[in-house]
């Protein structure tokens, strides 16, 4: 017999793949939160060191320059240099409370998403400003360089071993918030496959869920492989969680009320799975 787009057993397991989809989606925000806080103060200790002690890493954010930054006259990149450092030094403090805090607390995630202080921006966007604005000083300082001028390193505001030891804590909670994520994508995967062996399912449904199993599995190997949590096929941009091709229904313009049901809910399904993470399936369902 034909599952309904109205059969419980089928709303259920929707809903639960939705409520994983939400939990993964938390866990991303924390991901790239932690991964803005450790390349902002990896940043911060690269400007601390003198032009001739610059890393690897950083002389190779040469290539990433702009041409308009290439051809800036040396007076002009040290003065956007100095400008920059003012604003880390600024900034510094407010960073290294963040990365004092419990990320993984239940309350977190809300508070990266909460302005505060008057600022229009949330703390997860001004991380990620403070990780451009320091990137951008370094490869400033290799500009410089490459240009034969040397300088000295950029005083920093508090203790080097302070930033260090915040660093290693973000390392913790990195390699934590991985292993929180492998366990909920594994899980997921699991409730799809129950869903693709299901043999009340329609076959459009299930041809979509085998193409999201597919990218679960590539998730896994990702994280695996050590590869950024915020890179995850299936988490990142509801946009682009699937390849899946459009599903093909040829029916006949005979075809029954079911058939027309199964295919509504297919499509239904096509695209809850290709919305963003705040339209519920419920929502989707009443727009067709």
């Amino acid at each position: 017999m034909s599952t309904k787009p109205q059969d419980p057993k089928l709303q259920q397991d929707i809903a639960a793949i939705e409520d994983k989809r939400r939990i993964l989606e938390q866990m991303v925000n924390i991901a790239q939160a932690i991964e803005h806080l450790q390349v902002s103060l990896e940043s911060v200790l690269i400007l601390g060191a003198p032009s001739s002690d610059l890393p690897e890493e950083a002389l190779n954010l040469y290539s990433s320059i702009s041409d308009s930054l290439r051809n800036l006259p040396v007076n002009k990149i040290k003065e956007y240099l100095k400008n920059l450092e003012a604003i880390i030094r600024r900034q510094l403090e407010q960073i290294l409370h963040f990365s004092g805090t419990d990320l993984t607390a239940d309350d977190s995630v809300e508070l990266l998403f909460l302005s505060s202080d008057g600022s229009d921006q949330t703390p997860l966007e001004m991380l990620e400003e403070f990780k451009r604005t320091a990137q951008t000083a370094i490869s400033l300082r290799v500009l410089l360089r490459r240009r034969g001028v040397a300088s000295a390193g950029s005083p920093l505001p508090v203790a080097r071993e302070t930033i260090e030891q915040q660093i290693a804590l973000l390392e913790v909670e990195e390699k934590k918030q991985r292993r929180n994520v492998r366990q909920k994508v594994s899980e997921m995967k699991d409730e799809i496959a129950k869903m693709i062996e299901n043999p009340a399912y329609p076959e459009g449904l299930k041809e979509i869920l085998k193409g999201v199993r597919r990218n679960l599995e590539k998730d896994l190997n990702s994280i695996d492989k050590g590869h950024k949590l915020s890179s995850l096929s299936f988490v990142t941009d509801a946009g682009e969680i699937t390849d899946i091709q459009e599903v093909s229904c040829d029916e006949s313009a005979s075809a029954d009320a079911v058939q027309e049901q199964e295919r509504s809910l297919s499509e239904s399904a096509r695209l809850w799975l290709n919305t963003p993470w705040d339209v519920s399936w419920e929502d989707v369902r009443q727009r067709r």
